[in-house]
C-alpha cells in the first residue's frame, strides 16, 4: 500500500507500448499494461492488462489479468483471468476465477483451482494428462422413460 493507503497495483508504473518489441523474462512490481509485442515470460504480484493491440508469446504470471489482445502461452493468475470479446488466447488457463466474455477464442484447458492462490503460481504444477482410476465396475445406469 502507498502511503495514502492507496493500492499500488492500480496505478500503471509499466507499459509495453504499441510498436515496441520486448523479449526476455521480465519481473516488475504493480501494474503491467502490454499494447505491444512481448516475447518471454511476465511475472508480477500486481494486475495485467494486454489491450487489444498487445501480443504475447510466452507465459504470464500475476494477480488479475485482464487481456483483450493475443497470448500463445499459459497464463496463471492468483485470482482471476478476464478474457475480453477481442481476446485469443492459445495457451491454458490457471486461477481460481476465470470470466471469458463472448467472442473470445480460446484453444486450450482452463484450471480453476483455489491451490494457485494459496500455493503461489510459481509453485502451481501444470499436470498435463489425466487417468481416472475406477476401484470397482460401475453399475449400469437404468433409463427410465417418463
Amino acid at each position: 500500500m502507498s502511503p495514502r493507503g492507496e493500492d499500488s497495483s492500480s496505478f500503471i508504473n509499466t507499459i509495453i507500448g504499441h510498436g515496441s518489441t520486448v523479449r526476455g523474462e521480465i519481473t516488475v512490481q504493480g501494474f503491467v499494461r502490454v499494447d505491444g509485442d512481448l516475447m518471454g515470460t511476465l511475472t508480477t504480484e500486481g494486475r495485467v492488462l494486454v489491450s487489444p493491440s498487445g501480443r504475447i508469446k510466452g507465459k504470464i504470471l500475476g494477480r488479475d489479468l485482464v487481456i483483450g489482445g493475443v497470448i500463445k502461452g499459459d497464463v496463471y493468475a492468483t485470482e482471476r483471468i478476464l478474457l475480453l470479446s477481442s481476446s485469443l488466447v492459445i495457451g491454458n488457463l490457471h486461477a481460481p476465477r476465470v470470466i471469458i466474455e463472448q467472442g473470445s477464442l480460446v484453444e486450450g484447458y482452463c484450471c480453476f483451482t483455489p491451490r494457485i492462490r494459496e500455493e503461489g503460481v510459481l509453485h502451481h504444477q501444470v499436470q498435463k494428462s489425466y487417468t481416472l482410476n475406477f476401484q470397482r465396475p460401475l453399475a449400469p445406469v437404468p433409463l427410465t422413460h417418463g
